[in-house]
């Protein structure tokens, strides 16, 4: 286990219930309310003659739509509490709202990338997760517009992609774990398995906020300033 992974799983743990507050009031409501809105709209008649290959579409979209908002507040979030100033959690969806646009865009163009890179036999996918796990923080925390973000990230993580890969290679080694005792005690009920899974992604996000501090420290940028102009 990395230095790097122990102060990230320390700082989870010391933060806990304020992450989780978050993750179990917002990441619940991103799950949930597309299931609602599709009853709204759809109707209970359709819903209930429909299949799940007809509605799925539209729960897909409306999580794309938002899932940016959830994770800009989160990284918020974090920064705060690494920070010492605590954001509460309306403070940190609407800055995820404000940046919605970018996060957005982010999200789609580094997602399309990776998807790609993973269709040519895996590796190249991973390789360039480990080159654009920045482009969300540095959208929130730096005021950076996709394209930017995704130039910088690929700058920044130059050379850091096993340092980057040990831990989410633990991350995985710790998820497939917990799954298996979950299943192997007779609890693994989809509810529990979604809080889980909520959890895990902040758990993932707190990792990846951890290697951002030290990538900016490495790169002589200021954390302190979130609001920083894009780079020409």
């Amino acid at each position: 286990m990395s230095s790097t992974f122990k102060e990230a799983f320390y700082f989870f743990r010391h933060n806990l219930f304020k992450l989780l507050m978050y993750t179990l009031s917002i990441g619940l409501l991103v799950v949930f309310v597309p299931q609602l809105l599709n009853s709204l709209i759809v109707g209970d008649t359709i819903a209930v003659e429909g299949t799940q290959e007809t509605i799925q579409p539209f729960t897909q979209i409306m999580n794309l739509l938002l899932q940016p908002i959830y994770a800009g507040g989160l990284i918020i979030l974090i920064f705060s509490l690494a920070q010492g100033q605590v954001k509460g959690i309306f403070e940190c969806v609407m800055a995820g709202i404000i940046r919605w646009p970018f996060m957005f865009l982010g999200n789609v163009i580094t997602s399309l990338m990776i998807v790609g890179g993973l269709m040519l036999f895996i590796i190249p996918g991973i390789w360039l997760f480990t080159r654009l796990f920045l482009v969300p923080f540095l959208i929130m925390l730096n005021n950076q517009s996709p394209f930017v973000a995704i130039r910088n990230s690929f700058q920044y993580t130059r050379g850091y992609s096993f340092t980057l890969l040990n831990d989410i290679a633990l991350l995985i080694v710790m998820f497939i774990a917990i799954v298996l005792l979950f299943n192997f005690l007779k609890i693994l009920h989809p509810v529990l398995l979604l809080l889980f899974i909520l959890l895990f992604q902040t758990l993932a996000n707190v990792v990846y906020y951890r290697h951002y501090e030290i990538l900016m420290k490495k790169n002589n940028i200021d954390l302190d300033n979130t609001k920083k102009l894009e780079t020409e």
